[in-house]
């Protein structure tokens, strides 16, 4: 049988740029394609999220989830601030730290091949590990995993190199915040494994961060009034270096947020990040700190209007009016050249 496209569908097109079918045909995900096509045919440059997932019936945290694999992989950018906000904010550059938060031989984010469904079945063959990984993800997900999860497990265990007994610990906090959709499994999968969290202590370490991170998060959703009860993995990743890399508490946070609302009324998390980097570098731990800094430039201002320093006239007003009032006022003509 052979198939040919109705010309009566091309009345009416949209770019779709070939490196998604070159490269990532096989790699995405249905989801991950989906919510693609809907940007590139309703809004590349501005996407309405909420809309997105009204078309989709899907809800906006599973929605950041899906898109992740396009900012991954470079198709799409992002400033941080599509979940909560429709209007694009052209994102600060997070200042530098005094902490260094990157290593040096940090391995780069890559797309790895999907293997063919035989190809799984031989790696069943030879590892019973595989085959015992398939059957208690599913248990622990609730439902039966099929080619997009087996490629995703087998993805992080072959290529992220996350054992086993790490993936339940993964699955299992997945499980625990309602994520169980792939897609999130298989970024926060990738970050486990660019990070080295490959043992058990390892992981019981990350997962109390983000639990952590998870609290600091509906504390400041609370107070900013954002709509996602928990945090997408971007904004994880914002949270767990202020929280815990550089140790500031929600409280601290809070303000942060406060001062970027005050100072450009548009939502940044890279402007948030700015303004604790540059606390972190004065050691600035608690509110009082901040307080204190405040008062300082509130009394050298005062000193300086004082002092007259580049406010006042340079010269003497109340002896320029003695001088008009009591001095001689005498006329001389001017004499001709």
């Amino acid at each position: 049988m052979s198939y040919s496209i109705n010309p009566a569908v091309f009345k009416s097109i949209f770019a779709v740029p070939t490196d998604i079918v070159d490269k990532h045909i096989r790699l995405a995900n249905g989801d991950q394609l989906k919510v693609l096509l809907w940007i590139l045919r309703t809004s590349p440059d501005n996407p309405d999220i909420p809309a997105m997932c009204n078309a989709l019936k899907i809800n906006e945290s599973d929605a950041a989830d899906y898109l992740q694999y396009w900012l991954l992989t470079g198709v799409l950018s992002d400033d941080g601030t599509t979940q909560v906000v429709q209007q694009p904010v052209e994102e600060e550059k997070p200042a530098a730290p005094a902490l260094k938060t990157k290593k040096a031989n940090e391995i780069p984010v890559s797309v790895h091949s999907k293997p063919s469904s035989r190809e799984i079945a031989e790696r069943i063959d030879e590892s019973p590990e595989i085959g015992n990984l398939f059957n208690e993800a599913q248990k622990m997900l609730g439902k039966t995993i099929g080619y997009d999860g087996q490629c995703t497990l087998l993805l992080l265990h072959d290529h992220y190199g996350l054992p086993t007994e790490v993936l339940f610990m993964m699955i299992d906090y997945c499980v625990s915040v309602g994520k169980t959709n792939y897609s999130y499994i298989e970024t926060v999968g990738k970050d486990w494994g660019l990070r080295e969290i490959d043992t058990l202590d390892k992981a019981a370490e990350q997962i109390s961060i983000l639990r952590n991170s998870n609290s600091v998060w509906k504390e400041l959703a609370q107070h900013a009034g954002f709509s996602n009860p928990r945090p997408t993995v971007k904004q994880s990743e914002y949270i767990r270096r202020w929280s815990n890399e550089w140790k500031f508490s929600t409280e601290m946070i809070i303000l942060a947020y406060e001062e970027m609302t005050e100072r450009t009324g548009k939502l940044s998390y890279g402007y948030i990040e700015k303004i604790l980097a540059n606390w972190l570098n004065k050691g600035f731990k608690n509110p009082a700190d901040i307080e204190a800094e405040k008062a300082e430039q509130k009394d050298n201002k005062s000193f300086s209007k004082k002092s007259g320093k580049g406010t006042e006239a340079s010269y003497d007003l109340d002896k320029f009016k003695h001088q008009s009032l009591h001095s001689e006022l005498k006329y001389e003509r001017k004499k001709k050249e």
